[in-house]
Formats: C-alpha cells, sequence, structure tokens
C-alpha cells in the first residue's frame, strides 16, 4: 500500500510540473494570465494524472521508456518554446532562463503522454471494423470500376461547384508570371518550363478557342482537377485492397472532396497541386512495396508506376528534383532488404526507377530549355537563407559590419533590397539580389556571409527561424504576405491560402455565399478561432501528427513502412529552408494524410 500510494504521488507531481511548464511553451498573452487564472489546467491535470500514472507504473514497478518517445517529446517541447516567443515577440533570446527551466518538465510530461498513447493505438490496431451499416452494403454491393467511376465524379462534382463559386478558379502564387512567360514567349527557368509551358498552353488554348482568358483558366482547373482526382481515387481503391477500415475509406472520400486544404488547390493554378500528386503515387507504391516484402521483384508495371511519379514530382518544382537525387540510393538500400532471392535485382530496378526518373527530368529541362531559348542566370533561390541572414543583420545589428563589408553587401543587395526586409518573408529582399555580381565572385559572398555570422550568430539564428516556424510550431499563424496589396484586397491577418484571380483572368461568382466562405478561410482568422478544427489547418500540427505517425510505426518495429513517407520528409527538410512558409510548400502533408493513418491503423480481416 505504502509504494503504490508513493506511486501515486511520484504521477501527480510529474503530472503537476508538466502542467505548471506548459505556459512557458505555449503563447505567453497576458503573461501566462490566459491559462493560469482558468479551469483549464485543473482540468487538464485531472485527465493527465491518471494516464501519467498508468504509463508510469505496472504492477507498482516504474517502466522504463524507449529512446524515441523521449526524443520527440524533447523536440515538440522545444519546438513549441521556441515558436512561442517567435510568434509572440518577433525573435527567441538564447538567454530565456524560463524556457530552458520548463523544458525538462515539459519533456517528461509528453514522453508519457506519447508512450501510452502509442500504446492504445497498438491495441486499437488490433480491432476489426464492425461497420455494417446499409451504406457500406450497398457501396461494397457495386462492381470495383463502378466504384471507381462514382468516386471519381463525386471528388469531380465536389471540386466543380467550388470551381463555380470562385469561377474561373484562383489564379495565383506566381501563375502570372508563368503565363506572361508563355504569352510573350520570353522564357526563364525561375520557374520548372514544363509547368510553365503547360499552365500557358492551356490557357492560351483555350483563349483562342473560346475567346475567353477566364475560359482559357477554367480549362487548365479542370484538366488538374481530372488527374487529381485520378490520384486520389487511386489512393481510395488501394485502402479497399489493402481492407482498410470501411470509416477510413469513407473518411478518405469525403475529406478528399471537402476539406479546404485539399479542394481549395484542386482549383488553383499553383504548381504544388501537380508535385504532391507525383510525390502522393510515389508514397503510395512504396508503402505497397515496404508491405509485402517483395521489394521491385515482381512487379514491373508497379516499377513504371513509381518512376513516372517520381519524375512528375520532379519536373514540378525544382526542389523536387533534389528530393529525387537524394532517394536514389535510399529507394536502392530499402529495395535491397527483405528476403534475399533476388535482392541484388530488386535494388538494381529501384535505383534505375530513380535514375530514370532523374534522367528523363534533366533531358527534358536541358530541350526545353535550348529550343525556348530561356535565361537561367538566377541563384536567390538556393541563397533564400544567407540572404535573409545578412538582410536581417543590416537591419537589426549593422554594427556587425565594417565599411568594407558593407560596400561588399552593397555590391549583392542594393539599399532598396535591404530596406525591404520583412522578418517572415525573403522575397522583397532576394528578387533585387544581384545574380552578375554573383556570378562574377560568388567567393566575395561566401566570405562576407561567414564574417558576418561570426559576429551576429544570434541574429542569423532567428532569421531562418523566422522564415520557417510554420512548419513546425503548430499554433503559428500564416499572416506572412501581411501588408502585400494585390489586384482586389490587401493582405491582412492570414495569408492560409491566396484567394486572387490575377490578370488576365477576373473573378465572377455563380455562387457569392460559398465565394464569400472561402475568401474569410483564406484571409481571416475564421477556422483559427474554431477549437481542435483549427490544428487541422495548421501545416506544423501536421508536421507532428507526421513525426509522431512515423515515430509510432519505427517503434513497433515497422520501420521499412515509416520509410514509404521519406519523400514528404524530405519536402519538409527542403522547404525550411526556403523563403517563407506556406500551406502550399508541405500540400503532401493534407494529401497524404489518410494514407498515414492507413499504414498507422488497423486493417480489416
Amino acid at each position: 500500500m505504502k509504494r503504490n500510494s508513493r506511486n501515486k504521488w511520484i504521477s501527480f507531481l510529474i503530472s503537476l510540473c508538466g502542467i505548471m511548464a506548459l505556459p512557458q511553451i505555449l503563447l505567453q498573452e497576458g503573461r501566462g494570465l490566459a491559462f493560469s487564472n482558468s479551469f483549464l489546467p485543473v482540468l487538464l491535470l485531472a485527465l493527465a494524472c491518471p494516464v501519467i500514472h498508468r504509463g508510469l507504473w505496472k504492477d507498482g514497478v516504474f517502466q522504463k521508456r524507449p529512446l524515441l518517445p523521449l526524443v520527440l517529446a524533447f523536440c515538440f517541447s522545444l519546438a513549441c518554446g521556441v515558436g512561442s516567443r517567435l510568434e509572440e515577440k518577433g525573435y527567441l533570446e538564447l538567454s530565456d532562463g524560463k524556457m530552458w527551466a520548463a523544458l525538462p518538465f515539459a519533456t517528461l510530461f509528453f514522453t508519457v503522454l506519447i508512450g501510452e498513447g502509442w500504446i492504445c493505438l497498438t491495441r486499437a490496431a488490433h480491432e476489426q471494423d464492425g461497420g455494417t451499416g446499409v451504406l457500406r452494403k450497398r457501396w461494397e454491393s457495386l462492381a470495383v470500376s463502378k466504384r471507381r467511376a462514382a468516386l471519381c465524379l463525386f471528388l469531380l462534382a465536389s471540386w466543380g461547384v467550388l470551381l463555380l463559386a470562385c469561377w474561373p478558379g484562383f489564379f495565383v502564387y506566381d501563375a502570372q508570371e508563368e503565363f506572361n512567360q508563355v504569352a510573350l514567349r520570353s522564357f526563364s527557368t525561375h520557374h520548372p518550363l514544363p509547368h510553365v509551358l503547360l499552365l500557358g498552353g492551356i490557357i492560351c488554348a483555350g483563349n483562342k478557342i473560346f475567346g475567353s482568358y477566364n475560359a482559357g483558366i477554367a480549362c487548365y482547373m479542370c484538366f488538374q482537377m481530372l488527374i487529381l482526382a485520378a490520384c486520389f481515387t487511386y489512393v481510395c481503391d488501394f485502402m479497399r485492397k489493402k481492407k482498410a477500415p470501411f470509416w477510413l475509406r469513407f473518411g478518405s472520400a469525403v475529406y478528399f472532396a471537402l476539406f479546404p486544404a485539399i479542394s481549395f488547390y484542386a482549383v488553383c493554378s499553383a504548381k504544388d497541386a501537380f508535385y504532391s500528386a507525383g510525390m502522393l503515387v510515389a508514397i503510395l507504391v512504396l508503402t505497397e512495396t515496404m508491405e509485402d516484402g517483395n521489394g521491385f521483384r515482381s512487379s514491373r508495371g508497379k516499377l513504371l508506376l513509381l518512376a513516372g511519379s517520381l519524375f512528375v514530382m520532379a519536373s514540378m518544382r525544382h526542389n523536387g528534383f533534389y528530393i529525387l537525387l537524394l532517394l536514389i540510393p535510399a529507394l536502392a538500400f530499402l529495395a535491397g532488404k527483405g528476403k534475399r532471392e533476388g535482392r541484388a535485382a530488386s535494388c538494381l530496378r529501384a535505383a534505375f526507377a530513380g535514375i530514370g526518373a532523374a534522367v528523363c527530368c534533366v533531358a527534358l529541362s536541358a530541350c526545353l530549355q535550348t529550343v525556348l531559348q530561356a535565361q537561367d542566370e538566377e541563384n536567390q533561390e538556393m541563397l533564400t537563407v544567407p540572404i535573409q541572414q545578412l538582410a536581417r543583420t543590416y537591419a537589426y545589428n549593422p554594427e556587425a559590419f565594417t565599411q568594407d563589408e558593407r560596400e561588399t553587401l552593397m555590391a549583392f543587395l542594393p539599399v532598396e533590397a535591404l530596406s525591404a526586409y520583412r522578418p517572415k518573408l525573403s522575397d522583397l529582399v532576394k528578387i533585387q539580389f544581384n545574380n552578375e555580381t554573383y556570378g562574377q565572385d560568388p567567393g566575395s559572398f561566401w566570405r562576407l556571409w561567414m564574417s558576418v555570422g561570426a559576429k551576429a550568430p544570434g541574429s542569423y539564428l532567428n532569421a531562418w527561424l523566422l522564415t520557417s516556424y510554420g512548419l513546425w510550431y503548430p499554433e503559428a499563424v500564416i499572416d506572412v504576405y501581411r501588408g502585400n496589396e494585390v489586384f482586389t484586397f490587401t493582405y491582412e491577418d492570414s495569408s492560409w491560402f491566396g484567394f486572387e484571380t490575377e490578370l488576365p483572368g477576373v473573378r465572377k461568382s455563380r455562387i457569392p455565399w460559398l465565394n464569400e466562405l472561402v475568401r474569410r478561410i483564406s484571409l481571416e482568422l475564421f477556422q483559427q478561432r474554431i477549437p481542435v478544427a483549427a490544428m487541422l489547418f495548421s501545416p506544423g500540427f501536421l508536421f507532428w501528427v507526421y513525426a509522431l505517425g512515423l515515430g509510432f510505426l519505427i517503434w513497433k518495429g515497422e520501420a521499412r513502412k515509416a520509410a514509404a513517407f521519406l519523400p514528404a520528409v524530405l519536402n519538409w527538410m527542403t522547404v525550411i529552408v526556403g523563403p517563407t512558409f506556406l500551406v502550399r510548400y508541405v500540400l503532401i502533408w493534407w494529401f497524404a494524410l489518410p494514407v498515414l493513418l492507413y499504414a498507422a491503423g488497423p486493417k480489416e480481416e
């Protein structure tokens, strides 16, 4: 009895310390009083105590925790502590003693919760889906081909209503620049040329046929909708064949049709939709490959589908090509695991799939660049973080520059660019970067960057964190375009989605009330004020869903399943060194979410 009582007190103290540490890793509105002067901490303590106690002790004996939950809990606590300060103050002070003091208690608290949560998921994985409703019986009675067609039509009809509401669609996110390249026959490699020609070609053809640029833009949207509908139907069909629970299959179809992060981009001109669709299919093929344990020994079709999806991914965004190069050795390694028979052949097939996709991508880009005489003189996309670090240091720590360093800086970045510095967005600075000077003497730039960084490391750290924290901090508000003027509005509280229809398109809504709802979701803190639901719109929250989901698979000994999501992980690693944080950069988080739930969840017998 004494031991049991002591254990309960230990569990209570750990729970109490964890709850008391939460204000230091949450937003500090009202100096934390919004949390501490509320009944919420008491409620959380009452709910957490039994879970913590069950996770810490088994038959009165302390349960040792594996390392993985501890690592994830530490990273999550650190991300929340750092992110809350960046969101509130606009900078991080490494000397913030309260954050560091709270970190161990929060880490211990979340370590136990993560471990206990994984145990609960393991139990749930053995439960069968008992759904026998009328809807399921009627759906399962249909032929497979009819089910595929019905699902595809359902997706197209749902997105079609949205297209009518926002007619001719969201022509935004570099779309005007890409279209102008085709219209003016003046090309550059700033954007991937395959997407430039696809977008501009369809719009120009639509304009010639129907006599309206709006019709041309709508034609592009319809083409994209067809491709995405086929991809999402393939996902749902894959889960049917793999006996995923009916609730997941049904929920995935509704999710693909209606959730804003999916439906908005289905009728948006951004290249991220095709890029994420290619990555989604690659993840699906890899998931199936890692599950069956046979690698690529038996299916030539699977190999071709993987190569094709990787090619689409690499040709639609520049970072997709770098992801592909990193995937090639990983694919060869993973394909060689499992049964010994035919292991070498499987490795070679997987490597050839990646290499073939890369070669086709390079050949296509080189051919288009030569034929179109596209200019290729830009370096700023690769230098986003260094440019932003120098600009921030010049703005907040100008004393870090000597006179010679200041002159060198001006040779690469004029005063106009430096004065346009914004903490969360590097576009206004990097667009004025002097590529010609850099091309002649890149060494001067890098010597300047290293010299200034040695004198102002804190400034460099904050410059990078402020352009990336929305991709790993769940409570970040995506307002990176605040103050930017576009054709029909000025960004204010939220930049969650680019609601604009840029010229030559003109917004002509057929369903005004739905158009207004979309505007509120895109540009206001509308959905972000709804508890729980708000997190589903957060890139930072989705990052932790994937981190915990993939960690769960590794913890269960299914690391090969987790490896199937390597393209999405590599995508995140490339965008956190990008110019800012936007939903479209990590759209794959939403596209592949049902696949993650399938991989980590239960299966029907």
